[in-house]
């Protein structure tokens, strides 16, 4: 059989909905290529990121694009490979070579709306404001797109452009506490009507008939958990909202739809605050100076953790830490990222960490924070 056989069967197999099949038929075709297919790396790349599995597709897609370039491929299947790199690139926390991949788009095609709008996202998460408002206002200026995504778009910039203006980067975080502990309350009025007992620990007894708290298995020792809601009479456990309670702040709603990170003052490293800061899935994110941050790092965050925890930031009612994350690691051990669900704590939990980043800075050096959804700066020489 010929490549494009194996590709029409590839793309059979996507029509019915099994795209492991399609991958398998893409290497067939691959296989069988007498001459440089750009098109079927980047079809199976596609594939790839849709079955979220980034680490495979970007070398496809970086391949896809050196083949498109080398034997002038048309400029649609140019564009699409380099949006695909930047993409996979964004996927594996590859900031640098996504940017650049953006800048290839943009040699094939400088007014494409998927280029300017995707590159412009990316600079939102990274702090980058003014850059990311100009590529939007160029994208706006081209209003080349639907109407629903140009107002979108002028929306997102009128938001940036005020909030850059007006607002405190810190808002952003207590919005989102205010908000899920307001919804929280307000649950729990209802369903302790019923009996249901709000913030328990997952406890158990050990070997010694001694009540501890239970560690999910794989996890750190320090990431005891609690449930937001138990039925004490069944052991049932409930929770408060389906997913991580994303919310805007008055006046700058159109922030609420993409990670903007905002820059504010009064620390000795850079502290930045995301318009994505669930309080229940909170990412606390923290780049240093030399590639040591998990080590460094996560002590601070373990006891600062088992503090909350046990109710060091809440009241005799309530307001513990409820889950931590294991430590992930990224830009090669320069950075690290911790997402963690504080319940109902109170604001002073934040405050608390952030001294405790102070002092970690005068021992290592740390180069940022950020609080919310949204990337670190890229650190040149982990990408090299």
């Amino acid at each position: 059989m010929s490549a494009d056989s194996f590709s029409q069967l590839a793309l059979q197999a996507l029509k019915a909905d099994q795209p492991e099949r399609a991958i398998a038929y893409f290497e067939e075709a691959l296989e069988h290529a007498e001459r440089p297919r750009p098109d079927l790396l980047h079809s199976m790349g596609v594939v790839l990121l849709q079955l979220a599995e980034p680490e495979k597709a970007r070398p496809l897609m970086k391949m896809a694009l050196e083949q498109a370039w080398a034997v002038g491929a048309e400029q649609d299947l140019l564009l699409q490979c380099a949006l695909g790199l930047a993409a996979a690139s964004e996927d594996t926390d590859l900031v640098i070579e996504a940017l650049a991949a953006y800048e290839q788009a943009f040699e094939v095609d400088a007014r494409s709306n998927r280029a300017l709008v995707g590159k412009a996202h990316l600079l939102l998460g990274l702090g980058r404001v003014d850059e990311a408002v100009d590529l939007l206002e160029l994208y706006l200026g081209y209003a080349t797109d639907a109407p629903e995504f140009l107002e979108a778009g002028k929306a997102l910039v009128d938001g940036a452009k005020a909030f850059a203006k007006d607002g405190d980067a810190p808002v952003l975080l207590k919005a989102h506490r205010e908000s899920y502990v307001g919804f929280f309350d307000e649950t729990i009025k209802n369903m302790a009507e019923k009996g249901w007992i709000a913030e328990c620990a997952r406890m158990m007894k050990d070997d010694k008939g001694d009540v501890v708290n239970v560690i999910p298995e794989g996890a750190r020792p320090y990431a005891a958990v609690r449930v937001d809601l138990v039925d004490p009479s069944t052991g049932q456990a409930g929770q408060i909202g389906e997913q991580p309670m994303v919310v805007a702040v008055g006046g700058f709603e159109a922030l609420a739809q993409a990670p903007v990170t905002f820059d504010t003052t009064g620390r000795a490293y850079r502290l930045r605050y995301s318009s994505q800061a669930p309080w229940d899935q909170l990412p606390i994110q923290v780049l240093l100076e030399k590639p040591v941050a998990e080590a460094e790092v996560e002590p601070i965050m373990a006891a600062w953790y088992q503090a909350g925890f046990d109710g060091r930031f809440g009241t005799k009612e309530g307001g513990r830490f409820h889950y931590i994350s294991d430590p992930i690691v990224c830009r090669d051990g320069y950075g690290v990222v911790f997402n963690v669900d504080l319940g109902r704590a109170n604001l002073q939990c934040m405050e608390h960490l952030l001294s405790q980043f102070d002092a970690l800075h005068q021992k290592v050096g740390v180069v940022e924070v950020l609080l919310g959804r949204g990337s670190l700066s890229p650190v040149k020489a982990a990408q090299d």
